[in-house]
């Protein structure tokens, strides 16, 4: 428009210039707003036709008409429990370790041979008990995992040998004491309790393999470091014992989940020793987060060669039952394992007052809360039962 006013001409702008300077001017807060309704409607888009045409692309997890959901991956299914650490398998890996025996492998735990030890995590169950002198040595249990070197292997004792019944396992160890006549005479034991026995003696190389001496200032202390593998340990069962490498049938323990976080002890501290000897005094100390106990022992964190990490459990047990001398002029010891005694149960940061019964040695070592008949329900993973003299 031009409107004439003492000579001058006046333009003044149009509304669709006035407009498109607005645009112009706001032009980022437009394309904001654009965006922003674009995805909303694209959205709704894609929801109706995913719910009417049930698109993979649009709806992953299939169509809405109750039929079967579309599977993008195969998933893991863990609903396979083991009867003896009570950790869930799938059915491929029961279709493994169910169809082989128990191992029970008699373990060195001389403080020389400790620096030595492999293969100690992937045990199901481990027991500890003095062998002579305060010392002791480990009887632990494999069965759900293989394991390619295992050891040091160390001579057998009676009492070991009854716990290794318990399944009954195969029964590794490099000879024992054999005092002839004695009640800690293994060689008798084994023949007259029916043991399926693996002794490194009678077997060789093909199943044990040597790891070294252990040598101070040019003399050898330590002399049995022994190695053997879970695969050479059932291979030699089923080749010394046909038709044997199977599952037996035994009672299994009652497991559970790990309890929340917030429900956990912040910390706890388990100390003992089995005799005198500082270097093997025992402590595991609670672990809130992963809900482990970690341990030391002769002061020192006690460690698994093949990881190189710190051993744990899940449950740690303290089981208190009658020592006694074999009375055969050595120092041969004999533990009390069947009947019933006290016993401390330690899970996630707390401890259970309990007792432990075992009528006959084909029997499990079972576990009740003191004073009643409630079995005790133990975290799901590997369990370690410390045995001291009452």
């Amino acid at each position: 428009m031009i409107k004439e006013k003492t000579g001058v001409v006046e333009l003044k702008p149009s509304c669709r210039s006035r407009f498109g300077g607005w645009v112009k001017q706001h032009r980022w807060v437009l394309l904001f707003i654009f965006f922003i309704l674009l995805s909303f409607i694209g959205g709704g888009v894609c929801f109706v036709l995913a719910k009417r045409f049930s698109l993979p692309f649009l709806n992953p997890l299939g169509p809405s008409t109750g039929e079967p959901l579309i599977v993008l991956s195969a998933p893991t299914v863990l609903d396979q429990l083991h009867p003896i650490s009570g950790v869930f398998y799938t059915k491929a890996q029961k279709d493994t370790w169910g169809k082989r025996r128990p191992l029970a492998v008699m373990i060195d735990n001389h403080a020389l041979a400790r620096p030595y030890h492999f293969g100690l995590q992937k045990a199901d169950l481990i027991w500890e008990a003095v062998a002579e002198g305060g010392i002791p040595r480990l009887l632990a249990v494999f069965h759900s995992q293989d394991i390619a070197k295992l050891g040091p292997v160390r001579s057998a004792r009676v009492y070991y040998i009854d716990w290794a019944l318990e399944f009954p396992a195969y029964y590794s160890h490099v000879g024992g004491a054999g005092t002839p006549g004695s009640p800690a005479n293994i060689f008798a034991y084994i023949r007259q309790k029916g043991v399926l026995d693996l002794d490194q003696f009678r077997l060789g190389t093909s199943t044990y393999w040597r790891g070294g001496d252990i040598m101070i200032g040019g003399r050898t202390i330590l002399s049995h470091i022994n190695y053997t593998s879970t695969k050479k340990l059932w291979q030699a069962g089923e080749r010394l014992y046909p038709g044997t490498n199977k599952l037996p049938k035994f009672k299994a323990w009652k497991f559970k989940s790990d309890i929340p976080y917030t429900e956990r002890s912040e910390k706890q501290k388990i100390s003992f020793n089995f005799w005198y000897l500082p270097v093997y005094a025992v402590e595991w100390r609670y672990e809130r987060t992963t809900n482990t106990y970690l341990r030391f022992q002769g002061g020192k964190k006690h460690l698994d060669q093949t990881t190189k990490q710190q051993l744990t459990a899940k449950n740690v047990v303290l089981l208190y039952t009658p020592q006694y001398r074999a009375g055969d002029g050595t120092a041969h010891l004999l533990f009390k394992t069947t009947g019933s005694g006290d016993a401390e149960v330690f899970r996630d940061g707390k401890k259970i007052k309990a007792t432990w019964k075992r009528n006959t040695l084909s029997d499990r070592t079972i576990f009740y809360e003191q004073g009643t008949k409630k079995e005790i329900v133990f975290n799901r993973g590997l369990t370690w039962i410390e045995v001291l003299p009452k």
